[in-house]
């Protein structure tokens, strides 16, 4: 059985596991797997990629970051037990309850297999949804982990071009990861979970325009994917750790576009942009435009239903690329500040 796992340390703090002080606690409870070897991956942008196990191999529990989120490792055994004996609980508070269970994995040999086991041994003691984001399977794995309690799988693209895909996930960099086998992957999950059921997640900040994340998430959309949008968050002794973040402007774009893609508003066709794939307008009444930010939805974390994951790639003192919890009023007039088109 397994015996290691990785837990966010803001879901570590509501689970009782640690004491931490937040202002907005996660909706979520996320797992990670554990794998002495790291991870075959070499992501340029991921804490957890082969390059960085391989520069801090010699330092002890250095390979504890995914994205700038501390992830301390657990018993499994224990966890299970916090998971039966208190979740779910009739009555319980809403701030202490979680709305899913999400397991991450590394990829290394036989992380199909630990999936499977850790997927297996949750779900048959509590009925909280669960999510997978893990490296792409084949089909056996995808039917065994939708037979086995998994409501949502999530295979991450993260780029938003196939080149940008293959110079930073790809063999480009020294990676194990196709462009074409990964969409492959995500339309079989498609076929095998349903529509609406798989995720994958997008990174803005390699150098995409606007034209490239919003025609991506439209196209994915048309299969029955869902987006996790994310903005790129350097990360110390990773391949990208000087590059910089995305403007917020550039992601508030893409975050409002994505919103009206989603909610079917407006089509991809009905956007407008410039030579250089920055987006010029929405096609939208200025009116309407103002009272879509002031309902804040686009702004929160996207992905599965019920995911918040506070401060995952912004620091409580930064401005929140994404929300985890409702905006202010002044957060709201900024937004539409910011996003104003020429």
């Amino acid at each position: 059985m397994i015996q290691k796992i990785r837990i966010s340390i803001g879901s570590a703090s509501k689970l009782g596991l640690r004491k931490i002080s937040m202002d907005a606690f996660p909706t979520n409870i996320h797992l990670l797997t554990y794998n002495s070897g790291g991870c075959v991956a070499n992501c340029a942008f991921c804490p957890q990629s082969r390059y960085t196990f391989k520069k801090l191999e010699q330092i002890p529990n250095s390979q504890k970051f995914l994205s700038r989120v501390n992830w301390p490792i657990f018993s499994f055994p224990k966890l299970l037990d916090i998971l039966k004996t208190r979740f779910p609980k009739p009555g319980m508070d809403p701030a202490e309850e979680f709305q899913r269970i999400c397991i991450q994995s590394l990829n290394y040999p036989k992380f199909s297999d630990e999936v499977l086991e850790i997927l297996k041994s949750i779900s048959s003691i509590t009925n909280i949804p669960i999510s997978l984001a893990i490296p792409p399977v084949k089909d056996e794995f995808i039917y065994q982990y939708k037979e086995s309690g998994a409501e949502r799988i999530c295979f991450a693209l993260d780029a938003s071009t196939p080149k940008l895909f293959t110079n930073i996930k790809g063999k480009g960099n020294s990676g194990p990861y196709v462009w074409e086998k990964h969409i492959e992957r995500l339309q079989r999950a498609v076929q095998i979970f349903g529509k609406g059921y798989t995720t994958t997640h997008l990174i803005i900040g390699f150098g995409e325009s606007e034209y490239d994340a919003l025609h991506l998430i439209y196209k994915l959309k048309k299969m029955g994917i869902l987006t996790g949008l994310f903005p790129f968050c350097p990360i110390k002794n990773t391949k990208f750790e000087d590059h910089n973040k995305p403007s917020i402007r550039q992601f508030r774009i893409i975050q409002l576009g994505k919103y009206l893609i989603d909610t079917s508003t407006k089509s991809f066709e009905d956007f407008q942009f410039s030579e250089s794939g920055s987006l010029i307008s929405y096609n939208i009444s200025q009116q309407r435009l103002q009272d879509i930010i002031n309902t804040g939805i686009p702004f929160l974390t996207s992905g599965c239903p019920g995911c918040n994951r506070p401060y995952y790639t912004s620091s409580p003192s930064e401005e929140q690329y994404n929300f985890p919890r409702s905006l202010t009023t002044s957060e709201k007039k900024k937004i539409l500040k910011e996003i104003k088109l020429n």
